[in-house]
Protein backbone atom coordinates (compact mmCIF):
# COMPACT_ATOMS: atom_id res chain seq x y z
CA UNK A 1 0.00 0.00 0.00
CA UNK A 2 1.64 3.22 -1.09
CA UNK A 3 2.02 5.36 2.00
CA UNK A 4 4.91 7.68 2.82
CA UNK A 5 5.74 10.87 4.65
CA UNK A 6 6.57 12.65 1.39
CA UNK A 7 3.30 11.72 -0.23
CA UNK A 8 1.32 12.75 2.86
CA UNK A 9 3.22 16.02 3.25
CA UNK A 10 4.07 17.59 -0.07
CA UNK A 11 6.63 20.33 0.29
CA UNK A 12 9.02 22.30 -1.87
CA UNK A 13 12.39 22.97 -0.28
CA UNK A 14 14.92 24.21 -2.84
CA UNK A 15 18.49 24.13 -1.65
CA UNK A 16 20.06 27.24 -0.20
CA UNK A 17 22.71 29.20 -2.05
CA UNK A 18 25.45 31.41 -0.70
CA UNK A 19 26.25 34.92 -1.84
CA UNK A 20 28.68 37.79 -1.70
CA UNK A 21 27.33 39.66 1.34
CA UNK A 22 26.40 38.74 4.89
CA UNK A 23 22.84 39.98 4.39
CA UNK A 24 22.31 37.99 1.23
CA UNK A 25 23.91 34.92 2.79
CA UNK A 26 21.34 35.22 5.59
CA UNK A 27 18.55 35.39 3.03
CA UNK A 28 19.78 32.21 1.38
CA UNK A 29 20.74 30.26 4.49
CA UNK A 30 17.50 28.40 5.26
CA UNK A 31 16.23 25.15 3.83
CA UNK A 32 13.47 26.95 1.96
CA UNK A 33 15.52 29.82 0.59
CA UNK A 34 14.88 30.91 -2.96
CA UNK A 35 17.15 29.75 -5.78
CA UNK A 36 19.39 32.48 -7.10
CA UNK A 37 18.93 34.89 -4.21
CA UNK A 38 22.50 35.91 -3.75
CA UNK A 39 24.27 35.06 -6.95
CA UNK A 40 23.62 31.58 -8.24
CA UNK A 41 26.20 29.27 -6.81
CA UNK A 42 24.71 26.57 -9.00
CA UNK A 43 25.44 28.61 -12.11
CA UNK A 44 28.97 29.45 -10.92
CA UNK A 45 29.99 25.84 -10.49
CA UNK A 46 29.72 22.77 -8.28
CA UNK A 47 30.52 22.82 -4.59
CA UNK A 48 34.21 22.82 -3.81
CA UNK A 49 33.97 19.91 -1.36
CA UNK A 50 32.05 16.70 -0.70
CA UNK A 51 29.02 16.96 1.57
CA UNK A 52 26.96 14.22 3.23
CA UNK A 53 23.71 14.47 5.19
CA UNK A 54 21.67 12.02 7.24
CA UNK A 55 18.18 12.68 8.56
CA UNK A 56 15.86 10.51 10.67
CA UNK A 57 12.14 11.30 10.79
CA UNK A 58 9.37 9.74 12.87
CA UNK A 59 5.79 10.37 11.74
CA UNK A 60 2.85 9.34 13.92
CA UNK A 61 -0.85 9.83 13.14
CA UNK A 62 -3.38 10.40 15.90
CA UNK A 63 -5.83 7.60 16.62
CA UNK A 64 -9.33 8.07 15.21
CA UNK A 65 -12.00 9.46 17.53
CA UNK A 66 -14.01 6.69 19.27
CA UNK A 67 -17.39 8.10 18.19
CA UNK A 68 -16.37 8.17 14.52
CA UNK A 69 -14.75 4.75 14.10
CA UNK A 70 -15.96 1.15 14.09
CA UNK A 71 -14.16 -1.17 16.52
CA UNK A 72 -11.81 -0.66 19.44
CA UNK A 73 -8.57 -0.52 17.46
CA UNK A 74 -8.39 3.08 16.23
CA UNK A 75 -4.61 3.38 15.80
CA UNK A 76 -3.32 4.64 12.47
CA UNK A 77 0.00 4.93 10.66
CA UNK A 78 3.47 5.27 12.13
CA UNK A 79 6.35 5.82 9.71
CA UNK A 80 10.10 5.82 10.31
CA UNK A 81 12.18 7.38 7.55
CA UNK A 82 15.96 7.42 7.02
CA UNK A 83 17.33 9.85 4.43
CA UNK A 84 20.89 9.95 3.08
CA UNK A 85 22.24 12.62 0.76
CA UNK A 86 25.69 12.92 -0.84
CA UNK A 87 26.90 15.77 -3.06
CA UNK A 88 30.27 15.29 -4.76
CA UNK A 89 32.01 17.57 -7.29
CA UNK A 90 33.40 15.62 -10.28
CA UNK A 91 35.17 18.47 -12.09
CA UNK A 92 35.16 22.24 -12.27
CA UNK A 93 31.93 22.01 -14.32
CA UNK A 94 30.09 18.93 -13.02
CA UNK A 95 28.82 17.39 -9.81
CA UNK A 96 26.79 14.37 -8.77
CA UNK A 97 24.08 14.17 -6.10
CA UNK A 98 22.78 10.93 -4.58
CA UNK A 99 19.54 10.72 -2.57
CA UNK A 100 18.56 7.55 -0.73
CA UNK A 101 15.39 7.18 1.37
CA UNK A 102 14.33 4.12 3.34
CA UNK A 103 10.97 3.97 5.14
CA UNK A 104 9.21 1.46 7.34
CA UNK A 105 5.45 1.77 7.74
CA UNK A 106 3.01 0.12 10.14
CA UNK A 107 -0.57 0.62 11.26
CA UNK A 108 -4.05 0.89 9.77
CA UNK A 109 -5.58 3.28 7.28
CA UNK A 110 -9.16 4.37 6.38
CA UNK A 111 -10.99 1.74 4.30
CA UNK A 112 -14.61 2.90 3.91
CA UNK A 113 -17.27 5.11 5.49
CA UNK A 114 -20.89 4.09 6.13
CA UNK A 115 -23.82 5.89 7.77
CA UNK A 116 -25.04 4.74 11.16
CA UNK A 117 -28.73 4.53 12.06
CA UNK A 118 -28.78 8.30 12.65
CA UNK A 119 -27.11 9.09 9.34
CA UNK A 120 -23.73 9.98 10.87
CA UNK A 121 -20.57 9.13 8.93
CA UNK A 122 -18.66 6.28 10.63
CA UNK A 123 -15.14 5.27 9.54
CA UNK A 124 -13.94 1.68 9.21
CA UNK A 125 -10.17 1.16 9.16
CA UNK A 126 -8.31 -1.69 7.49
CA UNK A 127 -8.78 -4.76 9.65
CA UNK A 128 -5.15 -5.85 10.00
CA UNK A 129 -2.10 -3.77 10.77
CA UNK A 130 -0.07 -3.09 7.64
CA UNK A 131 3.70 -3.73 7.72
CA UNK A 132 5.65 -2.38 4.76
CA UNK A 133 8.87 -0.74 3.70
CA UNK A 134 9.85 1.55 0.84
CA UNK A 135 13.13 2.53 -0.74
CA UNK A 136 13.69 5.49 -3.04
CA UNK A 137 16.97 6.12 -4.86
CA UNK A 138 17.69 9.05 -7.17
CA UNK A 139 20.82 10.29 -8.90
CA UNK A 140 21.26 13.79 -10.25
CA UNK A 141 24.07 15.16 -12.39
CA UNK A 142 24.62 18.88 -13.04
CA UNK A 143 26.65 20.68 -15.66
CA UNK A 144 27.58 24.30 -14.94
CA UNK A 145 28.12 27.15 -17.35
CA UNK A 146 29.34 30.60 -16.26
CA UNK A 147 25.80 31.90 -15.70
CA UNK A 148 23.60 28.80 -15.93
CA UNK A 149 23.17 25.18 -14.88
CA UNK A 150 21.52 22.11 -16.45
CA UNK A 151 20.63 19.05 -14.38
CA UNK A 152 19.44 15.53 -15.19
CA UNK A 153 17.74 13.29 -12.60
CA UNK A 154 16.83 9.58 -12.70
CA UNK A 155 15.30 7.57 -9.88
CA UNK A 156 13.22 4.63 -8.73
CA UNK A 157 10.87 4.17 -5.77
CA UNK A 158 9.94 0.62 -4.76
CA UNK A 159 7.67 -0.88 -2.11
CA UNK A 160 5.55 -4.00 -1.63
CA UNK A 161 2.87 -3.08 -4.11
CA UNK A 162 4.08 0.04 -5.88
CA UNK A 163 7.02 0.89 -8.13
CA UNK A 164 7.74 4.25 -9.73
CA UNK A 165 10.47 4.98 -12.25
CA UNK A 166 11.09 8.65 -13.01
CA UNK A 167 13.43 10.99 -14.88
CA UNK A 168 13.66 14.74 -15.22
CA UNK A 169 15.65 17.70 -16.48
CA UNK A 170 15.89 21.16 -14.92
CA UNK A 171 17.86 24.38 -15.38
CA UNK A 172 18.76 27.76 -13.85
CA UNK A 173 19.77 30.88 -15.77
CA UNK A 174 21.17 34.02 -14.11
CA UNK A 175 20.53 37.46 -15.57
CA UNK A 176 21.35 41.09 -14.73
CA UNK A 177 24.49 40.49 -12.71
CA UNK A 178 22.82 37.54 -10.95
CA UNK A 179 20.01 39.60 -9.49
CA UNK A 180 17.46 37.63 -11.52
CA UNK A 181 17.29 33.85 -11.92
CA UNK A 182 15.05 31.98 -14.36
CA UNK A 183 14.38 28.31 -13.62
CA UNK A 184 12.38 25.49 -15.15
CA UNK A 185 12.09 21.73 -15.40
CA UNK A 186 10.28 18.70 -16.75
CA UNK A 187 9.74 15.32 -15.05
CA UNK A 188 8.17 12.09 -16.31
CA UNK A 189 7.12 9.16 -14.11
CA UNK A 190 5.70 5.68 -14.78
CA UNK A 191 4.11 4.01 -11.74
CA UNK A 192 3.00 0.38 -11.47
CA UNK A 193 0.43 -0.64 -8.85
CA UNK A 194 0.09 -4.30 -7.78
CA UNK A 195 -2.18 -4.62 -4.70
CA UNK A 196 -0.78 -7.28 -2.38
CA UNK A 197 -4.15 -8.90 -1.59
CA UNK A 198 -5.93 -8.49 -4.93
CA UNK A 199 -6.94 -12.18 -5.01
CA UNK A 200 -9.09 -11.68 -1.89
CA UNK A 201 -11.20 -8.92 -3.48
CA UNK A 202 -13.08 -9.46 -6.73
CA UNK A 203 -13.21 -5.72 -7.46
CA UNK A 204 -9.56 -4.99 -6.67
CA UNK A 205 -7.23 -4.87 -9.72
CA UNK A 206 -4.21 -7.16 -9.84
CA UNK A 207 -2.02 -4.70 -11.76
CA UNK A 208 -2.41 -1.15 -13.08
CA UNK A 209 -0.22 1.70 -14.34
CA UNK A 210 -0.16 5.46 -13.92
CA UNK A 211 1.81 7.97 -15.99
CA UNK A 212 2.63 11.50 -14.87
CA UNK A 213 4.22 14.47 -16.63
CA UNK A 214 5.17 17.50 -14.51
CA UNK A 215 6.68 20.83 -15.48
CA UNK A 216 7.54 24.03 -13.66
CA UNK A 217 8.85 27.50 -14.45
CA UNK A 218 9.86 30.28 -12.12
CA UNK A 219 11.67 33.54 -11.66
CA UNK A 220 13.60 34.73 -8.58
CA UNK A 221 14.45 38.38 -8.07
CA UNK A 222 16.64 40.23 -5.59
CA UNK A 223 14.53 43.30 -4.82
CA UNK A 224 16.77 45.21 -2.45
CA UNK A 225 19.86 44.59 -0.39
CA UNK A 226 17.70 42.85 2.23
CA UNK A 227 14.78 41.36 0.30
CA UNK A 228 14.03 38.88 -2.45
CA UNK A 229 11.00 37.26 -4.06
CA UNK A 230 10.09 34.32 -6.28
CA UNK A 231 7.10 33.30 -8.40
CA UNK A 232 6.66 29.70 -9.59
CA UNK A 233 4.17 28.05 -11.93
CA UNK A 234 3.69 24.25 -11.88
CA UNK A 235 1.57 21.95 -14.03
CA UNK A 236 1.03 18.20 -13.77
CA UNK A 237 -0.87 15.82 -16.05
CA UNK A 238 -1.63 12.29 -14.80
CA UNK A 239 -3.32 9.53 -16.81
CA UNK A 240 -4.52 5.91 -16.56
CA UNK A 241 -5.25 4.38 -13.14
CA UNK A 242 -5.78 7.18 -10.59
CA UNK A 243 -8.14 5.40 -8.18
CA UNK A 244 -7.17 3.95 -4.79
CA UNK A 245 -7.43 0.13 -4.94
CA UNK A 246 -7.54 -0.12 -1.14
CA UNK A 247 -10.63 2.00 -0.59
CA UNK A 248 -14.33 1.24 -0.94
CA UNK A 249 -17.37 3.53 -1.13
CA UNK A 250 -20.88 3.14 0.27
CA UNK A 251 -23.45 3.74 -2.52
CA UNK A 252 -27.14 3.20 -1.67
CA UNK A 253 -26.43 0.35 0.76
CA UNK A 254 -23.83 -1.38 -1.44
CA UNK A 255 -20.03 -1.14 -1.22
CA UNK A 256 -18.23 -0.45 -4.49
CA UNK A 257 -14.59 0.21 -5.36
CA UNK A 258 -13.12 3.69 -5.27
CA UNK A 259 -13.44 4.95 -8.87
CA UNK A 260 -11.97 8.16 -10.27
CA UNK A 261 -11.46 9.67 -13.74
CA UNK A 262 -8.48 8.33 -15.70
CA UNK A 263 -6.88 11.75 -16.13
CA UNK A 264 -6.12 14.71 -13.90
CA UNK A 265 -4.72 18.15 -14.69
CA UNK A 266 -3.25 20.11 -11.79
CA UNK A 267 -2.05 23.72 -11.70
CA UNK A 268 -0.29 25.56 -8.88
CA UNK A 269 1.00 29.11 -8.46
CA UNK A 270 3.49 29.83 -5.69
CA UNK A 271 4.70 33.21 -4.46
CA UNK A 272 7.54 33.67 -1.95
CA UNK A 273 8.99 36.69 -0.20
CA UNK A 274 12.07 36.92 2.02
CA UNK A 275 13.19 39.92 4.07
CA UNK A 276 16.29 40.06 6.24
CA UNK A 277 16.37 42.33 9.30
CA UNK A 278 20.02 43.14 9.92
CA UNK A 279 19.57 44.66 13.38
CA UNK A 280 17.89 41.43 14.54
CA UNK A 281 20.02 39.05 12.45
CA UNK A 282 16.79 37.34 11.46
CA UNK A 283 14.89 36.65 8.24
CA UNK A 284 11.13 36.58 7.67
CA UNK A 285 9.65 34.11 5.18
CA UNK A 286 6.16 34.42 3.69
CA UNK A 287 4.71 32.01 1.09
CA UNK A 288 1.35 31.70 -0.62
CA UNK A 289 0.25 28.84 -2.88
CA UNK A 290 -2.89 28.64 -5.03
CA UNK A 291 -3.88 25.24 -6.43
CA UNK A 292 -6.60 24.03 -8.80
CA UNK A 293 -7.35 20.83 -10.73
CA UNK A 294 -10.05 19.56 -13.10
CA UNK A 295 -11.49 17.31 -10.38
CA UNK A 296 -12.76 20.62 -8.92
CA UNK A 297 -10.35 20.55 -5.98
CA UNK A 298 -8.96 23.99 -5.18
CA UNK A 299 -6.77 24.96 -2.25
CA UNK A 300 -4.96 27.82 -0.55
CA UNK A 301 -1.78 27.52 1.52
CA UNK A 302 -0.22 30.28 3.61
CA UNK A 303 3.16 29.71 5.28
CA UNK A 304 5.04 32.03 7.65
CA UNK A 305 8.44 31.45 9.25
CA UNK A 306 11.12 33.33 11.13
CA UNK A 307 14.81 32.35 10.84
CA UNK A 308 16.67 33.72 13.86
CA UNK A 309 20.46 33.39 14.10
CA UNK A 310 22.38 33.58 17.38
CA UNK A 311 26.17 33.89 17.65
CA UNK A 312 26.53 33.06 13.92
CA UNK A 313 26.21 29.34 14.73
CA UNK A 314 22.79 28.70 16.22
CA UNK A 315 19.54 29.08 14.31
CA UNK A 316 15.99 28.83 15.66
CA UNK A 317 13.13 28.55 13.16
CA UNK A 318 9.49 28.72 14.29
CA UNK A 319 6.95 28.41 11.48
CA UNK A 320 3.21 28.24 10.86
CA UNK A 321 1.16 26.95 7.93
CA UNK A 322 -2.56 27.15 7.12
CA UNK A 323 -4.18 25.00 4.44
CA UNK A 324 -7.76 24.78 3.13
CA UNK A 325 -9.28 22.89 0.20
CA UNK A 326 -12.61 22.21 -1.49
CA UNK A 327 -13.98 18.76 -2.35
CA UNK A 328 -13.59 16.79 -5.56
CA UNK A 329 -16.73 16.73 -7.69
CA UNK A 330 -17.18 12.97 -7.17
CA UNK A 331 -16.51 12.98 -3.41
CA UNK A 332 -19.02 12.31 -0.62
CA UNK A 333 -18.57 10.57 2.76
CA UNK A 334 -21.22 8.13 1.49
CA UNK A 335 -23.66 8.23 -1.44
CA UNK A 336 -27.43 7.96 -1.13
CA UNK A 337 -27.83 8.28 -4.90
CA UNK A 338 -25.94 6.88 -7.86
CA UNK A 339 -23.86 9.14 -10.09
CA UNK A 340 -24.35 9.09 -13.85
CA UNK A 341 -20.61 9.08 -14.56
CA UNK A 342 -19.93 6.16 -12.19
CA UNK A 343 -17.19 7.98 -10.25
CA UNK A 344 -17.22 7.62 -6.45
CA UNK A 345 -14.71 8.36 -3.70
CA UNK A 346 -14.88 8.87 0.07
CA UNK A 347 -11.14 9.46 0.41
CA UNK A 348 -10.49 12.10 3.10
CA UNK A 349 -7.74 13.56 0.87
CA UNK A 350 -10.47 14.59 -1.61
CA UNK A 351 -12.81 15.98 1.06
CA UNK A 352 -13.30 19.63 2.07
CA UNK A 353 -11.28 20.54 5.15
CA UNK A 354 -8.74 22.91 6.64
CA UNK A 355 -5.53 22.32 8.56
CA UNK A 356 -3.02 24.14 10.77
CA UNK A 357 0.61 23.14 11.18
CA UNK A 358 3.08 24.46 13.77
CA UNK A 359 6.78 23.69 13.51
CA UNK A 360 9.88 24.46 15.53
CA UNK A 361 13.35 23.68 14.18
CA UNK A 362 16.77 24.23 15.73
CA UNK A 363 20.15 24.12 13.99
CA UNK A 364 23.72 24.43 15.25
CA UNK A 365 26.94 24.72 13.26
CA UNK A 366 30.19 23.43 14.73
CA UNK A 367 33.67 22.24 13.66
CA UNK A 368 35.37 19.05 14.83
CA UNK A 369 38.67 18.98 16.70
CA UNK A 370 40.73 18.50 13.52
CA UNK A 371 39.19 21.49 11.80
CA UNK A 372 38.78 19.48 8.58
CA UNK A 373 35.01 18.93 8.66
CA UNK A 374 32.18 21.42 9.12
CA UNK A 375 29.18 19.92 10.89
CA UNK A 376 25.59 21.01 11.31
CA UNK A 377 23.07 19.27 13.55
CA UNK A 378 19.34 19.91 13.49
CA UNK A 379 16.21 18.82 15.32
CA UNK A 380 12.58 19.71 14.61
CA UNK A 381 9.05 19.00 15.79
CA UNK A 382 5.84 19.63 13.89
CA UNK A 383 2.20 19.36 14.92
CA UNK A 384 -0.45 19.11 12.17
CA UNK A 385 -4.20 19.27 12.89
CA UNK A 386 -6.94 18.83 10.24
CA UNK A 387 -10.61 19.59 10.80
CA UNK A 388 -13.60 20.51 8.67
CA UNK A 389 -14.16 23.52 10.96
CA UNK A 390 -10.88 25.01 9.69
CA UNK A 391 -12.07 25.09 6.06
CA UNK A 392 -12.94 28.42 4.47
CA UNK A 393 -16.22 27.08 3.10
CA UNK A 394 -19.11 25.34 4.86
CA UNK A 395 -18.72 21.56 5.29
CA UNK A 396 -22.02 19.72 5.77
CA UNK A 397 -20.53 16.36 6.85
CA UNK A 398 -16.95 16.04 8.09
CA UNK A 399 -14.94 13.09 6.81
CA UNK A 400 -14.13 10.98 9.93
CA UNK A 401 -10.83 9.87 8.37
CA UNK A 402 -9.11 13.28 8.48
CA UNK A 403 -5.56 12.92 9.73
CA UNK A 404 -3.68 14.79 12.44
CA UNK A 405 -0.09 13.90 13.25
CA UNK A 406 3.18 14.64 15.02
CA UNK A 407 6.48 14.75 13.13
CA UNK A 408 9.89 14.58 14.82
CA UNK A 409 13.11 14.85 12.86
CA UNK A 410 16.83 14.88 13.71
CA UNK A 411 19.69 15.26 11.28
CA UNK A 412 23.43 15.69 10.84
CA UNK A 413 25.21 17.35 7.92
CA UNK A 414 28.93 17.17 7.17
CA UNK A 415 30.99 19.31 4.77
CA UNK A 416 34.47 17.97 4.03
Amino acid sequence: MRRSIQRRMKRTQPGARSGPSRTLRALASSAVALPGLAGSAAADGPAAAISADYNFTFYSEDANSPGKTVGNDRDRFDIEMHQFYVDAPLSDRTDLKLNLTYETLSGATPWFIAPDEDGNAIQTLTGASIEEDRIDVSLKGNYYYPTSRVGLTVGVSDENDYRAVYAGVDFDRDLFDKHTTLSGGLTFSIDKIEPTDADDFVTRPSSEEKKTVSLFAGVSQILTRTSAAQVNFAYQHATDYLSDPYKQVYVRGVFVSDSRPDSRNQIALLGRYRHHFEFLNGTAHADYRLYWDDWEVSSHTISLAWYQTFFERIRLIPSFRYYTQSAAEFYEPFFNDEREDGFYSSDYRLSPYGAFAFRLRGEIDFRDWSGLVDWRANVSWERYIADSAFALGTVDVENPGLVSFNLISVGLEARF
